[in-house]
């Protein structure tokens, strides 16, 4: 037998669903709470304002490639400091050094994680919603329809 995994998401019906779980989305959802650490750390007065804008402006896929990450990874064995790193090295001045400030790797997984779920959820509701409205439709439509039903 075959006991190979089936990813309910990866099919032709949930693209959009199974785009919110891939390797490119995962950076993109760490960098989105990089850029916003940055920015935190800036209003209470830990990082120069210029560098947290440097780190918001830079803590996306146009600037930090994957590839560029997975290059780093295979150096240091750790995806996410991988990410910090190529971030970083993205960043003019003196910004770089103040990216990740004060976290872990997992205040930075975490939060990514519960942001991207949040998403997947939105679109599982989304979904539902429509096919609620769906079968209420088709209960409408037949409700007078007999049916021969058996015990």
């Amino acid at each position: 037998m075959d006991h190979k995994f089936i990813n309910p998401v990866e099919t032709r019906y949930r693209t959009e669903l199974a785009n919110l779980f891939t390797e490119d989305k995962k950076l993109e959802y760490w960098l989105r709470v990089e850029a916003v650490l940055a920015k935190a750390h800036a209003k209470l007065g830990n990082i120069p304002q210029e560098a947290a804008e440097e780190i918001y402006n830079k803590a996306n896929i146009n600037f930090v490639k994957l590839n560029r990450v997975k290059e780093i990874d295979k150096e240091i064995h750790h995806d996410l400091m991988a990410m910090v790193k190529a971030l970083s090295e993205q960043c003019e001045g003196s910004a770089g050094k103040y990216v990740h400030l004060g976290a872990t790797s997992y205040d930075i997984e975490d939060t990514a994680t519960a942001i991207q779920l949040r998403d997947a959820l939105t679109y599982i509701t989304k979904s539902l919603k429509n096919l609620l409205t769906a079968l209420i439709k088709v209960i409408e439509d037949k409700k007078l329809l007999v049916c021969i039903g058996r015990t």
